[in-house]
């Protein structure tokens, strides 16, 4: 399934079922070893990361990406109730937001919906919101291979 994206001025949204249980997609959003595989664009060559994932913790995302060189993506974790919500606030460049992702069981699939506010402008929505779908492209597949 592709990602239901939505923006509006400083705001983005970008649902997304994934064909796995709650608990499994939670995991790939808490579990540095897990994200490595499958945060960032289609550019990204290389995550590093580095995550405290309790409320207040902080998390560091260094991406190695072709044509553009390494970006950190950086943040703290706001709140955190397992495996239903994650809010946290990131620093990536110039962009300061405020970032909630929930997980909704379906049926034994997650319905993921991630929200974003505090982008510039639309064009900047529109340019994160490709990132995240090619990142949620790679954790669709990282999740089929688990499942396997």
């Amino acid at each position: 399934m592709k990602s239901d994206v939505k923006i509006s001025e400083n705001r983005l949204e970008i649902t997304r079922v994934f064909d796995a249980p709650r608990e499994q997609v939670f995991a790939a959003w808490k579990e540095a070893e897990q994200l490595q595989v499958w945060w960032g664009c289609d550019m990204t060559r290389k995550v590093e990361s580095q995550i405290d994932f309790a409320p207040g913790g902080k998390f560091c995302h260094k991406m190695t990406i072709e044509g553009a060189g390494e970006m950190d993506y950086a943040g703290v974790f706001e709140e955190i109730t397992e495996p239903e919500k994650i809010i946290y606030r990131a620093d990536f460049g110039p962009i300061k937001a405020e970032i909630t992702v929930e997980f909704h069981e379906e049926q034994g699939k997650t319905r993921l919906v991630l929200t974003q506010v505090g982008f510039p402008n639309s064009e900047m929505c529109e340019i994160v919101s490709g990132g995240f779908t090619a990142a949620f492209d790679k954790l669709e597949r990282l999740l089929l291979q688990q499942a396997a």
